[in-house]
């Protein structure tokens, strides 16, 4: 299916939650149960905790799904967030909860609806691509990320990409992960023409650029020693 009929799609399911019932009648139930519900069951717990103004007794289910299923809860936070942002009276409240929860999934769905956000406002909602890259450190590797980030061909996602990088990149471990993203990459650790073309290390404008290039570089030496045994 394609992007606009899945956007319709959601879309649709988030316009029928506010003339409907959910299936279900929703109590205490566990973050790990929520996780075990078939799909309509989760997209109805994922509207009426929307419908509800995210309450707090409802965090910890919310985040099991934002995490373990972002291709399901993202867009449908994401599709009533613009529901939400083209009323005069739009609750800032429910955008904030919303957009966080957005940034937490930490992943290539967060940045695709933050991308969407930048360009309803860019000056409200550009903060959310680093702190998706930030978020992003818990579940898997952000420079990973980052180089997706630079793949949307958006340039405020770049810009701000890019902006992230260079703060993070003032730490050793840091570095060691973007290291084993560039390994991952380019399968080797990266000579004078990876360096050159690759889309993060051109586009930087660090101090000491030199000392970076030859740190990381060490760093994918050892990651490629270790995955190969030596």
């Amino acid at each position: 299916m394609d992007c606009s009929k899945c956007s319709r799609l959601v879309l649709a399911l988030v316009i029928l939650s506010s003339i409907s019932e959910p299936r279900l009648v929703f109590g205490q139930e566990s973050a790990r149960k929520i996780l075990d519900m078939n799909e309509p069951d989760q997209i109805d717990f994922i509207i009426s905790t929307m419908d509800q103004g995210f309450p707090q007794d409802r965090a910890d289910q919310m985040t099991m799904l934002i995490i373990n299923r972002s291709a399901l809860t993202l867009p449908l936070i994401a599709a009533r967030l613009e529901m939400v942002l083209k009323s005069p009276s739009a609750s800032t409240n429910f955008v904030d909860i919303a957009s966080e929860m957005v940034a937490y999934a930490g992943d290539e769905q967060a940045l695709r609806v933050v991308r969407k956000l930048i360009a309803i406002d860019e000056q409200r909602f550009g903060r959310l691509v680093a702190r998706t890259l930030t978020n992003s450190t818990n579940w898997r590797n952000p420079f990973t990320l980052a180089y997706f980030a630079f793949g949307i061909g958006n340039d405020d996602v770049t810009r701000r990409t890019v902006a992230w990088s260079e703060s993070a990149l003032s730490s050793d471990r840091m570095r060691q992960l973007w290291a084993e993203a560039m390994l991952d990459r380019y399968g080797k650790a990266p000579g004078q023409p990876e360096w050159a073309q690759d889309p993060l290390a051109s586009r930087m404008r660090v101090q000491h650029a030199s000392e970076l290039r030859d740190r990381v570089t060490s760093f994918a030496a050892d990651a490629l020693a270790k995955r190969q045994g030596r």
